[in-house]
């Protein structure tokens, strides 16, 4: 607060008053546009949530069907590495 002194008579109280409400009008103006902008910033997150839940309830089948398919070719080829290995020991065996 400033050190002025103090109003006198009954305007100069007003026009004091008139100021405080002035500021604080301002002052809640820009914290009423704040909290609205902190509101819409806050959807983000349910809004990605709400669109992943869609996409998954759209395309879950096929998502899991291209898993699926690419964990096949990868336990196919881990077998096949594998069993050479265990049938080149085997030949080894039977052939040593």
């Amino acid at each position: 607060m400033s050190k002025e002194a103090p109003p006198k008579n009954t305007d100069e109280k007003l026009d004091a008053i008139l100021g405080h409400l002035a500021a604080m009008d301002r002052r809640d103006r820009l914290r009423t546009i704040g909290g609205f902008i902190k509101g819409m910033i806050s959807l983000i997150p349910i809004i990605i949530l709400v669109a992943s839940m869609w996409y998954m309830y759209e395309y879950g089948d096929q998502l899991l069907e291209k898993i699926a398919k690419q964990a096949a070719k990868q336990a196919a080829i881990v077998t096949e590495q594998q069993g050479s290995a265990v049938m080149q020991k085997f030949e080894d065996l039977i052939g040593g």
